[in-house]
């Protein structure tokens, strides 16, 4: 059974990786914006599953990134989770603690944020970040141009990579399915570096890329027909998030980038959060939530 399970395993993953289990149904999410003084988001769904399910086909059918699963669904194989199973959906989190405004990416939760001039909703997408060793920066920047069918260049660093390891990359990726960067690229003022789409959907969710922001196809499709050039891009790191909804606060703890799951960080983001309200904390929750780090908000407040 141990064979069957590794071979079962692998097929499903070069299956998911070329694009041929299923078709994708892949919607941006929209959340009417909080009032100021609230940043909770959504609610958790849940979703059945059929034995043919992972957790790859569950996260771009749903519009999820792939790690975003992992963490809400801990001990749940991602590859055979098994018919009838349910997972719980990361369709709900807090708002980062930055000007609601533009672009907004959070490297630790794997997510961006778009805020319309309408001020009436933000939407929000999983994406896929830098990998170790070739991070997505911490940075302020902006949208300076956007290219429908974009053409590859592989950088040589990337082309001696690949090189390194058997794959031999051409200078030139013309458009179509085999170009990394997807149907869309959305340059930025930081040189060297693109939101754009993916001919690899697995990777949106994880830290996988050589630096630039990976997207779903549709979703870089529909941020690409509403997003104006000279729109502000704010690339932050917060693992640890604390927010109001109505008299309740909000945790909501993710792996950090470097590092292990600290309480003290999360800790200080309560207390930021608490600076102009008081709020009788369950501590103890504060520390669990930071060293579960599900990604999903939990209300801290006794």
């Amino acid at each position: 059974m141990q064979n069957f399970s590794s071979v079962f395993r692998s097929i499903i993953l070069a299956a998911v990786v070329c694009g041929l289990t299923f078709t994708p149904r892949v919607h941006a999410a929209a959340y009417t914006l909080p009032e100021d003084n609230n940043s909770l988001l959504g609610a958790v769904k849940q979703v059945q599953l059929v034995y043919e399910d992972t957790f790859a086909i569950i996260a771009r059918r749903t519009g999820v990134g792939f790690s975003g699963l992992q963490r809400a669904n801990p001990g749940i194989d991602e590859w055979l989770p098994g018919a009838g199973v349910s997972l719980a959906l990361p369709t709900s989190m807090l708002l980062p603690a930055t000007p609601r405004q533009g672009v907004v990416i959070n490297l630790a939760e794997l997510r961006m944020y778009f805020f319309p001039e309408s001020g009436q909703q933000v939407f929000v997408y999983p994406i896929g970040i830098g990998s170790e060793g070739r991070e997505t920066p911490v940075m302020q920047t902006s949208v300076v141009g956007k290219i429908e069918n974009p053409t590859w260049y592989p950088p040589q660093s990337v082309r001696d990579r690949h090189a390194a390891e058997g794959d031999i990359l051409p200078r030139v990726v013309p458009p179509g399915p085999d170009n990394p960067l997807g149907p869309f690229a959305i340059q930025l003022a930081r040189s060297g570096y693109f939101i754009h789409g993916t001919n690899a959907p697995i990777g949106v969710g994880q830290r996988v890329s050589s630096g630039c922001i990976r997207m779903y196809n549709n979703h870089v499709a529909s941020l690409v027909a509403t997003l104006p050039n000279r729109t502000s891009v704010r690339v932050i790191d917060q693992p640890y998030k604390a927010g109001w909804q109505g008299d309740d606060l909000y945790l909501e703890a993710h792996p950090p980038l470097e590092g292990a799951l600290n309480h003290s960080q999360a800790v200080a983001a309560v207390i930021s959060a608490t600076k102009a309200r008081d709020a009788d904390v369950d501590w103890g929750r504060v520390v669990e939530v930071a060293r579960t780090g599900s990604g999903l908000p939990v209300r801290i407040t006794r």
